[in-house]
């Protein structure tokens, strides 16, 4: 027997489970499609009763259509009583032709509004099938003649026979002959820019009217063999028929879009790119625009809902009131206010001032109707659409200031502090401290006089004997070696003459002569003389 905890520890589970499961069914919940909308609503909405449909019936009149069907009444009568249905269930703007065959074919009613056939059944048909043989291709063919009388969308041939291909002597008496070669290649062409159907209502076994309809058509329509069920079988095909009039008016939408266009303050352009101006001013930004949509559809009513992308973080639209689907009317044009929202922050720059501002963001106008669910079921167009997304980008413009990074500023300081230190460092090596006693002496007389050596650079006036000269002095390094740089600027020997000057060097514990003066250098420590 279970303890109260191992009982409360599975309940625990179990509560933590389906707390589970809620989240996972409303973190990702799925997109509400557009319901369903019943087949006469698309057809009333499609006026399908306006849209014409061109019917031959071919009627066999050969002599075995006076047997009696299942239901005692010869397949003949029971022929003209259905068609007389038949036909009086057709709208105003459809349009009958009506053949017999055996051994001739006769166009017994040519191509004609379906509300004039009052005299079909009591002057123009045959009052009885009396014809020895039964020709389809040559009505096939006749029936051909009378499409070519009308420009209806969608035409069908409805073949009642009861037997199979019996044409002595007719071209069209072997299936797979020249002429039914013919046939079937004019066939081909009727149905480039209308779509012409088969059917084929087969009134007793052993017909081939399935091979028969197929030497014309690509694929015809083989109703079964039951005379007794002839008029729904006959209402069957009218329906196919009426479908394919909703279809005749869809085609003008397959693929039916939406325009897009934007408007608002510093908007410009139009089609998949819109340009907008968005000034010079920083920081989070805001503006309205306008998102204009209208329907390019001619019958099919649209659903539009608009999405936008764009890179995380960046310039996004949002519509302003709930996120709800637009509805178009065909045709409609609706406008729908939608907020831009973006961030213009000042970009990195070395120096003050302003920069180009660039960023984009996608509108997507998803597409879809309430009609899609059923023109792809119940009336067959499976691969009905109602177009691609419709993608607008918005290229955003502007310029922004720009702003050198805080870190800047310290580093340009701390550059200039290292470099005047490796400056002076540079300078202390090459003008380094001078130490010691600079002896000058008068080499004509033998007079001398010291000059003491301190800083960087020293400047004197000696008159040693009969030397009178000014003399600078610094220190260098040459090769290694510390020496003593001088220059001297002696007054003129003699009277009148020129005044003297000249550069030199002197090696520590050397002498030299600058201006025909002697120059010497001494010091206790020669390690000291220059540091």
């Amino acid at each position: 027997m279970p303890t109260t905890r191992a009982t409360a520890h599975r309940a625990a589970l179990l509560a933590l489970a389906f707390a589970f499961l809620l989240a996972l069914c409303g973190a990702a919940p799925a997109a509400a499609a557009d319901p369903p909308v019943p087949r006469d609503d698309i057809y009333r909405s499609l006026k399908v009763d306006d849209v014409p449909a061109a019917y031959v019936v071919l009627v066999d009149v050969s002599s075995s259509m006076q047997d009696r069907g299942p239901d005692g009444v010869p397949l003949y009568t029971t022929v003209k009583r259905r068609l007389a249905d038949f036909l009086g269930s057709l709208t105003p703007a459809d349009q009958v032709a009506v053949i017999t065959f055996g051994r001739a074919t006769g166009v017994v009613h040519p191509m004609s509004p379906a509300n004039r056939t009052d005299n079909l059944f009591t002057k123009e048909l045959p009052q009885s099938a009396k014809e020895s043989a039964s020709d389809h291709g040559a009505a096939l063919d006749a029936a051909a003649d009378q499409f070519d009388r009308s420009t209806a969308p969608v035409g069908a041939v409805l073949m009642l026979t009861d037997g199979a291909v019996n044409a002595p002597g007719s071209p069209y008496a072997e299936l797979g002959s020249t002429a039914w070669q013919r046939l079937k290649s004019r066939y081909a062409a009727l149905g480039e820019d209308r779509k012409i159907m088969g059917y084929g209502l087969p009134l007793a076994e052993g017909t081939g009217v399935s091979e028969v309809l197929g030497s014309a058509f690509g694929a015809p329509r083989i109703l079964p063999v039951d005379p007794t069920a002839l008029g729904s079988q006959l209402s069957a095909a009218k329906d196919q028929v009426r479908t394919q009039k909703a279809v005749s008016r869809l085609r003008a939408d397959q693929g039916g879009t939406v325009t897009v266009s934007i408007a608002g303050d510093g908007v410009s352009g139009a089609g998949a790119h819109v340009a907008v101006a968005t000034g010079d001013r920083a920081g989070a930004r805001t503006r309205t625009l306008r998102v204009t949509l209208q329907s390019k559809a001619t019958h099919v009513p649209l659903t539009v809902r608009l999405t936008t992308g764009g890179e995380s973080g960046g310039p996004r639209l949002t519509p302003d009131g709930p996120a709800t689907p637009v509805t178009l009317r065909p045709g409609e044009k609706k406008t729908v206010p939608m907020t831009l929202t973006w961030r213009q922050d000042a970009r990195f720059s070395l120096f003050p001032g302003s920069s180009d501002f660039r960023e984009r963001v996608d509108l997507r106008a998803e597409i879809s109707s309430a009609w899609t669910t059923t023109v792809r079921g119940s009336l067959g167009e499976s691969k009905f659409s109602t177009g691609e997304p419709v993608v607008t980008t918005l290229d955003l413009r502007g310029s922004v200031p720009g702003r050198p990074p805080g870190w800047l500023y310290p580093l340009v300081l701390l550059v200039l502090l290292v470099g005047s230190a490796i400056v002076w460092r540079v300078h202390r090596q090459r003008n380094p401290e001078l130490a010691g006693l600079l002896v000058v002496t008068d080499l004509r007389t033998g007079n001398r006089q010291t000059i003491p050596l301190r800083g960087r650079e020293v400047t004197g006036e000696t008159d040693a004997g009969q030397v009178r000269a000014r003399v600078t002095v610094r220190g260098r390094q040459e090769a290694g070696r510390p020496v003593l740089v001088l220059r001297c600027e002696r007054d003129a020997p003699r009277a009148g003459g020129d005044r003297l000057s000249d550069t030199g060097t002197c090696e520590l514990g050397k002498s030299t002569v600058l201006c025909g003066i002697g120059f010497s250098h001494e010091t206790e420590n020669e390690a000291a003389v220059l540091q």
